[in-house]
């Protein structure tokens, strides 16, 4: 009896001790503020709202939208992203609300600035890992 209850102590010990077994990660977008992800006049993308059920390490919200420079007639529309990684933030209480904006959707002279219908919204801890991703129409 005496070494069964030991290796259930040990075993025990050993899953509470190991990386990421006490924090289980459920992220998900809070209801009462939802994202999302407006076009701004200046041609950037803005996109805010709040995600829950992060744990307690801190992440990092990635934009990332289509963007292409067009000829007047909306021909020859070489594909390329508007880009934005956040610094990073620390959830509290396993929350964050961010706001995030991409840099301007800039075209050489005589080409015309499109910017995509939807952009993917990423959240990462640190080491990478993706913990939400979400894609929303841009209004």
């Amino acid at each position: 009896m005496k070494k069964l209850l030991f290796s259930v102590l040990s075993a025990l010990a050993f899953l509470l001790a190991s990386p990421g077994a006490a924090e289980a990660v459920s992220a998900h977008e809070v209801v009462s503020n939802p994202i999302v992800c407006t076009l701004n006049a200046n041609q950037t993308v803005t996109c805010s709202g709040s995600v829950a059920g992060l744990g307690n390490q801190a992440v990092t919200v990635t934009l990332d939208v289509d963007f292409a420079c067009a000829t007047r007639g909306n021909g020859n529309q070489p594909g390329g992203h508007l880009q934005s990684v956040s610094v990073p933030i620390q959830p509290r209480n396993g929350r964050i609300n961010f706001s995030e904006t991409t840099g301007p959707a800039v075209c050489p002279p005589g080409l015309n600035p499109v910017v995509g219908d939807t952009a993917t919204v990423t959240i990462k801890n640190l080491a990478g890992d993706v913990l939400f991703t979400k894609e929303v129409a841009i209004t």
